[in-house]
């Protein structure tokens, strides 16, 4: 029988092939010191190491562990990506994506569906909950916590990999929540409310060692008045390495992880829907209402509006100095900012901020819009979803100013999806 048919290759063939195959020429590797593998690995392109990691399971090993990321991060060998979670009906289940800055990500085929190339799909977990979960980023990997299945809490605990895009799930919490506040502070994660538990209850807290995989409660607070308030937990924000929360009634206090204790904090002093805050320096940062961006000192919770961001500077950097149908459709689209509030608010690690809206322009009327000339502006057709980069700067006087860096469209999405939720959006570091 011929070797084409299927029969046994000769010896001379099956040894060459084996001297060539890839296990056998890189099982140098295996032999080298670890740390010394790790600083050969961490100068092959990203390219280089997935087609590596398909060699062995050993390999793999190598190229996707937490030691060759830090290695690349030392060196130099990182970019930063966004990972976005949206839940985009009617399907129920929660959708990831990659948000780079620049440079094709998408083949022709996905180009062709009218998919923006910045915004690149990731494997989505099919029994990711689809509303009210907490997500946290630690060790090069995003935590799914809890969220509602069905309309009922759930205590799972989902992981994202983001060096091999990658799930598997995590111990479970001791018990069920949804809509939680949580946090990472000294490589732990917090885990404060969202079930239905007794004010009292040792269960209203607990934290999360990566390292033992185990859950434990938190000490409750011994002050009566905070464990009062501590019963619904409305915003959190790691500062300094203090979880910093605020409940329903606005009343602010903040735990000290390090020493396990609770101290009670200021009322805040402007009650209202604010969401998404985060902390850059030694200033919080939330999204208001009307596309407003707000700041104020973590001791003081007096929030103040970030300036240079009202609809005319999103109007003139829509327009980039002149007018024509393409930039006043532009300067329209930066403008809903103001119109319709921003969707989702996050950090990078330049602390700049990134903020993602909806747009969704059937028709523009013409004395809607201050223009000088008569221009055609079309209506849009499909939902569109965008998000811009603002660097903040305090002036002499203590105010913060922003400005609009870049804007830019991520998505396009049919009109009928215009409930599209953007649950999540972070930035982080990943190997070349």
């Amino acid at each position: 029988m011929s070797n084409y048919a299927g029969g046994p290759p000769h010896n001379k063939k099956q040894k060459k092939e084996a001297s060539l195959s890839p296990s056998s020429s890189l099982s140098w590797l295996s032999s080298l010191p670890h740390d010394v593998a790790l600083n050969c690995l961490s100068r092959l392109s990203r390219f280089d190491s997935a087609s590596l990691s398909l060699t062995s399971k050993s390999h793999r090993s190598l190229v996707v562990s937490p030691e060759l990321c830090r290695t690349r991060e030392l060196m130099g060998c990182t970019e930063e990506y966004c990972y976005v979670c949206l839940s985009i009906p009617p399907d129920p289940t929660p959708r990831w994506f990659i948000l780079r800055r620049g440079g094709p990500t998408l083949d022709d085929a996905a180009i062709n569906k009218s998919v923006n190339q910045r915004l690149r799909p990731i494997l989505s977990h099919p029994y990711q909950p689809p509303e009210s979960s907490s997500f946290v980023e630690l060790d090069f990997g995003i935590y799914v916590i809890g969220g509602l299945r069905h309309g009922n809490p759930t205590s799972d605990v989902l992981l994202l990999d983001c060096l091999s895009h990658t799930w598997r799930r995590v111990r479970s919490m001791r018990v069920p929540r949804a809509s939680a506040a949580a946090n990472v502070v000294d490589g732990k994660i917090y885990v404060f409310g969202g079930c239905q538990v007794e004010v009292d209850s040792s269960n209203w807290a607990e934290v999360f060692d990566p390292q033992t995989q185990t859950w434990d409660t938190l000490p409750l607070p011994d002050d009566p008045e905070i464990r009062h308030n501590t019963s619904i937990i409305d915003k959190t924000v790691v500062m300094e390495g203090k979880v910093y929360a605020v409940d329903e009634e606005d009343q602010s206090f903040y735990y000290l992880p390090r020493q396990g204790i609770w101290r009670r904090g200021n009322q805040d002093s402007k009650p209202g829907n604010r969401k998404d805050w985060c902390a850059i320096g030694k200033l919080l940062y939330c999204c208001g209402t009307r596309g407003r961006i707000l700041w104020c000192e973590a001791d003081k919770l007096d929030w103040r509006e970030v300036s240079g961001l009202d609809d005319m500077q999103w109007l003139l950097f829509g327009l980039k100095g002149h007018y024509s149908s393409e930039t006043v459709m532009l300067g329209w689209k930066l403008h809903c900012t103001t119109e319709n509030g921003f969707s989702r608010l996050t950090t990078n690690s330049r602390g700049n901020i990134v903020v993602f809206w909806k747009v969704h322009i059937p028709k523009i009327h013409k004395d809607d819009f201050p223009c000088i000339r008569k221009v055609h502006i079309p209506g849009l057709k499909r939902l569109e979803l965008w998000c811009a980069e603002i660097s903040l700067k305090r002036s002499p006087e203590g105010e913060i100013r922003g400005t609009i860096e870049c804007a830019d469209l991520v998505s396009e999405l049919d009109p009928l999806s215009y409930t599209v939720k953007p649950f999540y959006g972070s930035y982080m570091l990943c190997i070349l």
